[in-house]
């Protein structure tokens, strides 16, 4: 099963008794499901979040033991700051289907779109989690080349940004407009 469907299944298992009766009045159903949908992207983002957070403390870890090392703390560093910034981006995106999209029509198909981009980014950072947490494990077992595994573990956050920036072109494809912030 997809994990955009786990949340969504998560989240009607959670709705009251109005909530689900409410899904069967026709005025209000769209307009209802519309923002159990940006309920659902919120939840999948907080998780995003809450996982790039562990990732960081996990790096704290490794800028800890690089003390000593100038040249590994600056790439530490600056491989945290991009972690933070991916981070508040994430808590900071904008749902795509909510506020200023109220008034217009959005097809259904287009709210599951932003859905699976979130659900996307919920697996790389889980992956982001497990490259930190491995950094932390090979310094424990003593391993002092750090460059090799910080190269890589930089690369996976890069890639993580470029898809959360395909993810603010998808809702800019909802938008029809060019001036939502990334």
């Amino acid at each position: 099963m997809a994990l955009d469907q786990t949340v969504e299944d998560q989240m009607k298992s959670t709705r009251t008794l109005t909530d689900r009766v409410s899904t069967y009045v026709p005025v209000y159903r769209g307009y209802r499901t519309k923002n159990l949908r940006r309920d659902e992207d919120r939840a999948i983002r907080e998780e995003v979040v809450r996982t790039l957070e562990g990732a960081k403390a996990d790096l704290a870890t490794v800028q800890r033991a690089a003390l000593g090392n100038p040249d590994l703390m600056r790439d530490l560093e600056r491989i945290r700051s991009k972690t933070d910034r991916y981070t508040m981006g994430i808590k900071k995106a904008i749902n795509g289907y909510g506020g200023v999209w109220a008034s217009m029509k959005v097809e259904e198909q287009e709210l599951s779109q932003v859905v699976e981009w979130d659900a996307r980014l919920v697996e790389e950072a889980a992956t982001i989690r497990k490259e930190a947490s491995e950094l932390v494990e090979y310094i424990d077992s003593g391993g002092l080349d750090l460059k090799k595994p910080l190269r890589e573990f930089e690369r996976s956050v890069d890639a993580m940004m470029e898809n959360f920036s395909e993810r603010n072109k998808v809702i800019k494809g909802l938008a029809g407009t060019e001036d939502v912030p990334e």
